[in-house]
């Protein structure tokens, strides 16, 4: 971006400098103007600067006409009501005094000026001095790569493809859950598509509003129906087809959330100044109608009191009442081996980890290493015997009948999820008022239990593996649990669902 050659900065600050026209110079005496802007802006110095161009031009357009500048300024500034600014612009002019922003640009309001279209007056006879040359040219060197909103900042002159290929290649090293990743991986790529590569800084809230607006006609499915990973393409094909695109929910605490995220990196990584898209996910999230409910304890009553739970317990029926005692992810319960059931403060729990050895476990984020108490439901029905026995069999899972996935994409949850959804909906039926049965409700359930327990709502967060906004969650160890958080895990009432309380006899009849 090219800089005025009548504004120039000294440190952070700009000033303004022009040459009177030669005719007009003879006349007042006067060979240059000069004004300190006081602000750091460039943007705004260049608005600042072309609101005493036009003050500048009318008087010196009157001026050069009547041949009397004196008079002539001052019958001009006495069209001014206030006092206040006529009395110091006559005094910028008379006495040669500095006169401030705050005056030029109220007198350019009083006037009507901000919607004007501006037309330069140039002398033919006006030369910039060899120095301020010199100047003007040192600046535009050294702020090549600044932008208008806040050129005090340098910013790296980063182009989006170039961001994106680094921002990936440190986010693949935090060992995220596929899935993540592929959300991840997916909503950089669309923003690419749509935007094309321009550089980051350039990305304002336009184009955030563009990406929005873009995402929400993407079909459901895109690559496995239309054989496309094309945004564009994947969106005109749709259209054709119509069939139906992704919902709300998808977008705000997927695609938008992600690319948010990124714009985040690149502000600290200093190739930005902010972040476009910061305020559009709470916005998204809000249109969403997806939200899945927790189950009632009328249903988990039914759940619980199926036939299947007279059957001998195995992965399908443990796998239910972990996700409702635990609160645990499907994949997170699935790749559990015998030495992630750990001792702490006395007490049996599940250690939610990935270690370097544990080439076929993957965790959705860092938050999600955590260990989850057993409830003293949970041992009452037995699962530890449950356990012990399936370790007798030599097996290195808890859960071995769900084959490790062969593929690079780590996530016992692909087929399983299926496999048990069709359970979840023999019982309980397709879907209830509040939306389609699945089993990740049964988080949600776990979640509700603890709040009406009266659960710490920072403990909360730690046990279903979410980050905490609150400061206290930045100190102490990461990841671990207090002897008080495991001992008040007991205090989460799942005793009001009998259905389940039920089994207890029949555990200890279990051989």
């Amino acid at each position: 971006m090219r800089i005025p050659n009548r504004i120039y900065r000294r440190s952070d600050t700009w000033y303004y400098r022009r040459r009177t026209p030669s005719a007009i110079a003879k006349l007042s005496r006067r060979k240059d103007y000069k004004f300190c802007l006081h602000v750091s802006g460039m943007k705004e110095a260049r608005r600042l600067a072309m609101l005493i161009d036009d003050v500048l031009d009318r008087s010196f357009l009157t001026m050069k006409k009547e041949k009397t500048p004196t008079e002539t300024f001052i019958e001009y500034v006495e069209q001014i009501t206030d006092e206040e600014i006529k009395q110091n612009i006559i005094n910028s002019y008379i006495h040669n005094q500095e006169a401030t922003v705050a005056t030029l640009e109220r007198v350019a309001k009083q006037k009507g000026l901000y919607e004007k279209v501006i037309t330069h007056y140039e002398d033919d006879n006006r030369t910039l001095d060899r120095k301020n040359v010199k100047l003007e040219r040192e600046i535009l060197e050294r702020d090549k790569s600044q932008v208008d909103y806040n050129p005090s900042q340098k910013l790296k002159p980063l182009k989006i493809s170039k961001a994106i290929e680094k921002h990936l290649e440190w986010e693949k090293g935090r060992n995220l859950d596929y899935k993540t990743m592929g959300k991840k991986v997916a909503s950089l790529k669309y923003m690419l598509q749509i935007l094309g590569d321009k550089h980051v800084h350039e990305v304002d809230t336009d184009d955030a509003e563009k990406v929005v607006l873009t995402i929400k006609k993407l079909p459901r499915h895109m690559q496995s129906t239309f054989k496309t990973d094309n945004i564009l393409e994947g969106i005109r094909l749709n259209e054709k087809a119509q069939k139906p695109t992704i919902k709300p929910k998808t977008i705000g605490d997927g695609y938008i959330t992600f690319m948010g995220y990124f714009f985040k990196e690149m502000k600290r990584k200093r190739a930005t100044s902010y972040n476009p898209f910061e305020t559009l996910t709470s916005k998204i999230k809000d249109g969403a109608s997806t939200y899945r409910e927790p189950y009632t304890i009328e249903q988990l009553n039914t759940l619980f009191s199926d036939k299947l739970f007279d059957e001998e317990w195995g992965i399908h029926q443990w796998m239910l009442v972990l996700g409702t005692l635990t609160g645990a992810r499907t994949n997170e319960l699935l790749q559990l081996r015998y030495a992630d059931i750990v001792m702490k403060h006395g007490k049996p729990h599940f250690f939610i980890i990935k270690r370097d050895t544990d080439s076929d476990k993957s965790l959705k984020t860092a938050n999600s290493r955590r260990f989850i108490p057993f409830h003293k439901l949970l041992l009452d029905l037995g699962f530890l015997d449950y356990v012990n026995r399936k370790k007798e069999l030599g097996h290195d899972r808890i859960f071995h009948e769900e084959e490790t996935p062969t593929n690079e994409e780590l996530n016992f949850s692909n087929n399983y999820s299926k496999t048990i959804i069709r359970i979840l909906r023999k019982i309980l039926g397709k879907e209830d008022d509040y939306g389609p049965i699945v089993y990740y409700r049964l988080r949600h359930t776990f979640i509700e239990m603890m709040r009406e327990s009266g659960t710490d709502p920072h403990h909360q967060y730690y046990y279903v593996g979410h980050k905490s906004d609150h400061i206290g969650a930045e100190y102490g160890r990461k990841g671990d649990i207090s002897a008080f958080m495991t001992n008040a895990f007991d205090g989460i009432n799942f005793h009001q669902i009998e259905a389940l309380t039920k089994h207890i006899k029949k555990a200890s009849a279990r051989p």
